[in-house]
């Protein structure tokens, strides 16, 4: 059955209402009938909207349904997302990002190190292994957080990138499926004059995991501010929005 509005879903329901007060005024004028007919359609309406507006019935829903929450506080919190997001590449790749920005994040990055490391299918100690050597490098200096922005829809070197990672969409540009297990996908940088690739793998638990992701910190215009350099600054260390964000 098609998916009906509130309002749409009580004139379905209403109908045989109507043909029974049709039947039962037949007997009256045909002028008659269309008023009290008319009268009743008012007094629907109102119904209408009161219910479309009172009922968790017909609130809108946002999609992805983690989308709402903002990042994960947790590698548990992380983890149960993925159960549900995983299950498709799009979402594979979402929860990808909120791991990362929530490793940008010097309070939350021995979380988000648990969260890379679900996410990439990758051993213990992944920060150190020389397959994650500079994107490790990366995750760490804020003076190359924008390439991991500049995958967020609206941002631009203009901008600095500047983005909200509670807030986010990225913009998948093509999926094409390689084998029954093996999915790549194009995300768009704002940054970057084509889209880059990223490489996901289903494996047996039935889940979408991140298989390369080399395009994701690969280089992309720098931002028309530069930004400053805090590291010396222990002010800085717990707000990742001062440290790794344009100087204005």
């Amino acid at each position: 059955m098609p998916e009906q509005g509130g309002f749409e879903l009580l004139l379905t329901l209403c109908n045989p209402l109507f043909i029974r007060y049709a039947n039962s005024s037949s007997h009256f004028q045909e002028q008659t009938i269309v008023k009290q007919f008319f009268r009743f359609f008012k007094v629907l309406t109102v119904l209408a909207i009161f219910v479309t507006a009172g009922s968790p019935l017909f609130l809108p829903t946002t999609s992805p349904a983690h989308a709402a929450e903002g990042l994960p506080a947790t590698y548990s919190d992380f983890k149960a997302r993925c159960q549900s997001a995983c299950t498709s590449p799009e979402g594979a790749v979402k929860m990808y990002f909120d791991a990362v920005f929530c490793y940008l994040d010097p309070a939350r990055r021995a979380e988000a190190a648990k969260m890379l490391r679900f996410i990439l299918h990758a051993k213990p100690n992944w920060e150190r292994s020389p397959n994650y050597n500079i994107f490790s490098q990366r995750l760490q200096d804020p003076s190359h957080h924008y390439i991991f922005r500049s995958f967020a829809e609206g941002t631009s070197p203009e901008n600095n990138y500047h983005m909200s990672p509670d807030n986010y969409r990225l913009v998948l540009t093509s999926t094409k499926q390689q084998t029954e297990d093996f999915v790549l996908i194009n995300l768009l940088s704002t940054g970057a004059d084509n889209p880059r690739l990223v490489t996901l793998k289903r494996y047996e638990d039935g889940l979408w995991y991140i298989f390369s992701n080399a395009g994701t910190y690969a280089q992309v215009r720098p931002p028309r501010q530069q930004a400053i350099d805090t590291s010396h600054d222990a002010d800085y260390d717990s707000d990742p929005v001062k440290s790794s964000y344009p100087a204005r």
